[in-house]
Formats: structure tokens, C-alpha cells, sequence
């Protein structure tokens, strides 16, 4: 009886074994926006951020625009941060947030929260300045905007992200899953707001992923599932993937953004 011998070296008879057992694995799927978002670090990108915030607020909030027309002491302080979103085809801002943590001083939100309850002695994220350039995506990017901002503060250790607003706005961040930290509908003057009295709410970060599955939210996929390497939060880590992605089922269709954002952007 004849016996075929392997001429090949053991270690490329074991790579391909190591192959044939794993089976044909695909790269984890990742969802393409056309947009990037990532952390402000250059004047650059704050003049762009400070761009669309005074566009904005100045159609929905003029009593307050002027000031936004230049970047604000908040913009540059320690442990504050702005996220930015950038057509990838013209490179024009599109939407921003800023982000201020209590992680080594007080909050100016704290003083507003009530003393003594679930929000004391816990981390924090103050959201401020969302504003949205108005156009086809302009959900899409807001969605995209609060995605970067869950992962940022889950990163991070964030306990609850709490965010001031007023009728209309207030619903969305309803339909986001944020409570009022006092009676429902209760609106307080915000004083670095021209004293504008709005609702203070609240997201406890860890629960909400649990919150928005028992409810079938139209977002959840995208919010918690879907991979999106466009949103470049912590890109100094994006180095640790090697291969390039493969295409998932599709972004969030306009019902089902228009479900959570059916109101004006900011």
C-alpha cells in the first residue's frame, strides 16, 4: 500500500487545521455612517462645534445664541470634554455635545439636583450644548451623538447622565429613557441659561441598556448592538483592530428615528 507523505512544514499544517476548526469566522460586523464623531482636540474642531451650536440655538434659542458665538470657558476645562460630528464627504460639523464630569470637582448642576437623593455622592455627566445642523441626517446624528456619549460614560464610570430642557425638546430625552429628578413636568430657572426655567432629568447609565430591551425600543440595535467604528471616541484604542469590518443589516430606518426625535433638532 503506497502512503501519501505531507511535505509540508507543521507549522502551516497547524495553522490550516487551526483554520478548518474554527470553521470560516467573519469580522464582527460594523455599521457605516456618513459621519464621524469624535472628542474635540484642536481649535480647529471647537470653532467648528462652537459653528453649529450658534446656527442652532440662534433658530430655537436667540436669547442665548449671542454668547454661544464664541467657545465658552467650559469647552477647555478638565475633565469636560466636546464631541463633534463631521460629514465624511465635506468634512462640515454637523452636530455637538459637551460633556462635564464630576469626577474632581462639584458640578454647577448639583447644586440644582435635590439633596440627599440617588443622584448625591454619585458621578455625573452634565450634557449641554447638543445642537443639530437641520437636514436629512439631522436624527441620525443626534441618535449617533448620544451613542458616543453612553459609551464615553460607561467607559468612564458614570453613575447618571443628567440634562436640562424645555418644551419640545424635553420629549425626546423622555423617549430616551431620562426621568425628572423632581415631580414630573417640574421646570426650575437655569441661571447660566438666562434663568429659563426647565426640567432637569436624569439617565442612571448601567440600567438603561435592560430598560430599553424590556421595551422593545424601535433604537435599541443601534444604541447597544450595532458596532460603529465612525463613532472614534476612544480612537487612540482603534489600533487593536486589525481587519476591516464587514457590513450589517442597515441603519435605523427614519420611523423608527422619528418614533424618539419626532420634534424639531436642536
Amino acid at each position: 500500500m503506497h502512503r501519501t507523505v505531507d511535505c509540508r512544514s507543521k507549522s502551516t499544517v497547524s495553522k490550516e487545521r487551526e483554520g478548518k476548526a474554527r470553521g470560516d469566522i467573519a469580522s464582527p460586523a460594523a455599521l457605516s455612517l456618513p459621519f464621524v464623531v469624535r472628542i474635540v482636540r484642536t481649535e480647529e474642531h471647537l470653532e467648528k462645534a462652537v459653528k453649529v451650536r450658534a446656527e442652532s440655538y440662534g433658530k430655537h434659542h436667540p436669547e442665548v445664541a449671542e454668547q454661544l458665538k464664541q467657545a465658552e470657558n467650559s469647552d477647555r476645562a478638565p475633565f469636560s470634554l466636546v464631541l463633534l460630528a463631521e460629514s465624511k464627504d465635506t468634512s462640515v460639523p454637523l452636530g455637538t455635545l459637551r460633556i462635564e464630569t464630576n469626577a474632581r470637582a462639584p458640578l454647577a448642576i448639583e447644586e440644582l439636583l435635590p439633596r440627599n437623593s440617588e443622584y448625591s455622592t454619585r458621578t455625573i455627566a452634565f450634557v449641554t450644548r447638543l445642537a443639530v445642523r437641520a437636514g436629512h441626517d439631522a436624527s441620525l446624528v443626534k441618535l449617533a451623538l448620544f451613542k458616543a456619549l453612553h459609551r464615553y460614560c460607561l467607559a468612564c464610570q458614570i453613575d447618571w447622565i443628567v440634562v436640562t430642557a424645555r418644551p419640545p425638546m424635553d420629549r425626546q430625552y423622555v423617549r430616551l429613557g431620562f426621568i425628572d429628578v423632581y415631580d414630573k413636568n417640574t421646570a426650575i430657572p437655569i441661571p447660566w441659561s438666562a434663568g429659563i426655567p426647565m426640567r432637569i432629568m436624569a439617565l442612571e447609565t448601567i440600567s438603561c441598556e435592560r430598560i430599553w430591551l424590556s421595551q422593545n425600543h424601535p433604537l435599541y440595535r443601534f444604541m447597544f448592538v450595532d458596532y460603529c467604528p465612525d463613532i472614534e471616541v476612544f480612537s487612540s484604542v482603534n489600533g487593536t483592530w486589525g481587519r476591516p469590518r464587514a457590513t450589517t443589516v442597515g441603519l435605523p430606518t427614519q420611523g423608527q428615528l422619528d418614533e424618539v426625535f419626532g420634534v424639531s433638532v436642536v
